[in-house]
């Protein structure tokens, strides 16, 4: 099973492509090793592994796109996180659809727009989009030699400001302040969400019931390692859930055995 199809938008080689991830198997969980911009190209490298395009050459917004797909294959397309209220204290849950959230960027295009790996302005203004490589290369230098190479490579020319309002708006990523409201005090605070680093870590947070899951088909089927983690996720889950069933309709009847 595939995840829906994608509009990759930044490519240098094609104004656009449509690709579709392959489903996530237990080997891809387990060799997620964080949140920041490495891991991701590192998973997305995996799940392309059939399609003809480098993770690396991918632009932050197209990254963001892939890995909203993954998001609502593994969990739907409600995004649910918990707060605490800066007022009073409470715990309180801010949730949201993510295509809405996708669908509201993407409209605030303004006077650019995106024409393969440039974004351009109504004048003729253009700016090449950052792709992975360049993020990376940046990664490695102190933060004003990083902003430096990446408006290098954007060609801003001098006009950094410029060049980020061009990729904002025609590029844009899912790295947003939301207005969360609590439900007890009715105060108001901003909630930051960063959709790469929530998807990763809702990876991350699911570790031990991978490996839960991993010894509970090892003991029922006397499956490899390998072998289970070579499953799809959708199968994996399917299979232990059938064995959860089966063991608890069973689990009367060995009580009412005699000793």
């Amino acid at each position: 099973m595939r995840t829906e199809a994608v509009k990759l938008r930044h490519l240098a080689d094609s104004h656009a492509a449509t690709v579709a991830l392959r489903e996530l198997r237990g080997r891809d969980e387990l060799a997620l090793e964080g949140v920041d911009t490495r891991a991701a190209v590192a998973l997305l490298a995996r799940l392309l592994d059939e399609c003809a395009y480098d993770a690396l050459a991918l632009a932050a917004s197209d990254r963001d796109a892939l890995l909203a797909a993954v998001h609502r294959q593994c969990w739907g397309d409600r995004i649910v996180s918990t707060l605490t209220c800066s007022a009073c204290a409470t715990r309180f849950d801010l949730s949201f659809e993510l295509s809405v959230v996708q669908r509201h960027l993407a409209a605030n295009d303004g006077v650019w727009r995106s024409d393969g790996a440039r974004v351009v302005d109504d004048e003729g203004r253009a700016f090449e989009v950052p792709i992975a490589r360049d993020e990376l290369d940046a990664a490695e230098l102190a933060p004003r030699a990083a902003v430096a190479l990446l408006a290098t490579r954007a060609g801003a020319g001098g006009d950094d400001e410029r060049a980020a309002a061009a990729l904002e708006a025609a590029a844009p990523i899912v790295d947003l302040d939301l207005a969360a409201r609590c439900v007890d005090c009715g105060h108001e605070q901003l909630a930051h969400f960063d959709l790469q680093s929530f998807v990763l870590q809702r990876l991350l947070n699911e570790r031990a019931a991978l490996l839960s899951e991993i010894h509970l088909l090892a003991c029922a089927y006397s499956w490899s390692l390998r072998e289970i983690l070579g499953l799809a996720r959708s199968t994996r889950r399917a299979l232990v859930a059938t064995i959860v069933q089966s063991r608890g309709r069973a689990a009367p009847l060995q009580r009412a055995t005699p000793r």
